[in-house]
């Protein structure tokens, strides 16, 4: 089935990447108990809820699926984000099943996947303003960096771009955005819809306190 631009719920793919060495956090952030469940797995049912269907990439292929989350594995291993971006497109590129042009990419340590950023990162369809947009990301003042690499969106056509940035050297989701200037495309973001992510046990505590308190906030 060719992949077309137009976004079929039942047919678009999540990527979260998961093959990081988590060695701020002490053990693996894609594994850690929150709320019963499995990190990844939490994060693959928000997903879920908004029609993504979800694939992990790891270090090792299959890892996750024992939980019921298709895993692939990096391009290479301990070789950063863009390792696992270039697997993500592969697998779409060569998955027939999946009929939209565009993935999301997200970490596993994303505290909770909100359903509207589909609307913000990923175009209906490609027009001739939108076509020089192949990979889509926020931009926050308000965020320490500005620079928000995750979650992102990124098209089919990157691919061979993709490649090459990777043959040339290219590593990190910094190093891509710059190679591919002219194709990305930033979103500011308002600071109530800022992607949350945790990086050390202390980070998951506050993210989980702070949980607790807006809820015991909220009106019943």
């Amino acid at each position: 089935m060719h992949k077309s631009d137009n976004l079929q719920p039942d047919q678009r793919t999540a990527y979260i990447l998961a093959g990081g060495k988590s060695s701020r956090f002490g053990s693996s952030k894609a594994l850690v108990f929150i709320d019963d469940q499995r990190q990844i797995q939490r994060l693959a049912n928000q997903l879920a809820t908004d029609a993504w269907q979800t694939v992990a990439i790891s270090q090792t292929a299959k890892e996750f699926d024992s939980l019921g989350i298709r895993t692939i594995a990096d391009i290479e291993p301990d070789q950063g984000p863009l390792a696992g971006i270039l697997a993500g497109m592969l697998d779409l590129h060569a998955n027939d099943r999946v009929a939209s042009a565009w993935a999301i990419f997200v970490t596993c340590d994303l505290w909770m996947w909100n359903p509207s950023w589909t609307n913000l990162l990923v175009p209906h369809s490609v027009d001739r303003e939108s076509q020089l947009g192949l990979l889509h990301y926020f931009q926050s003042n308000v965020h320490a960096e500005g620079f928000l690499p995750f979650p992102c969106s990124i098209h089919i056509d990157a691919l061979p771009k993709i490649q090459n940035a990777w043959k040339s050297g290219c590593r990190s989701m910094r190093e891509l955005i710059a190679t591919l200037a002219h194709l990305a495309i930033t979103h500011p973001i308002r600071e109530d819809l800022l992607p949350l992510s945790f990086n050390t046990p202390e980070d998951l505590t506050r993210l989980q306190c702070r949980v607790a308190r807006d809820a015991s906030h909220t009106p019943q």
